[in-house]
């Protein structure tokens, strides 16, 4: 009897966690990017439309910080972190908008550190 319950009871388990939803890829952060940004480390960085190529939106300064979700070679897809200086959300320098998504050289992105603050 006792054997009986555990099995009934493994099978509840084990039915249990197979019917657990499972996350999308889409959903499940990329490993290759730091989930806390990017730092860029040069001035005069062009934003682009496509890598390499693609048609220049904006530059990058020094100090932005740009979040990385794709890449292409050399090159990472970004968007542009919110400007806490600015009420606007548009950078002081270049005019570009927070949430800009374009391409830049990943060689002028330097990953922040993330902190756990509890």
């Amino acid at each position: 009897m006792m054997r009986r319950l555990l099995l009934i009871a493994a099978a509840a388990v084990l039915a249990g966690t197979a019917c657990l939803p499972q996350a999308s890829a889409s959903a499940m952060a990329d490993p290759r990017f730091s989930p806390c940004g990017y730092q860029v480390t040069a001035d005069g960085v062009r934003l682009r439309t496509g890598p390499a190529t693609g048609t220049v939106l904006g530059l990058l300064i020094r100090g932005d910080t740009v979040y990385a979700d794709k890449a292409r070679g050399s090159w990472w897809r970004v968007r542009l972190a919110y400007d806490s200086g600015s009420d606007s959300g548009t950078r002081k320098t270049t005019g570009l908008r927070a949430n800009t998504t374009g391409w830049m050289a990943k060689r002028y992105a330097r990953a922040h550190t993330c902190i756990q603050i509890d």
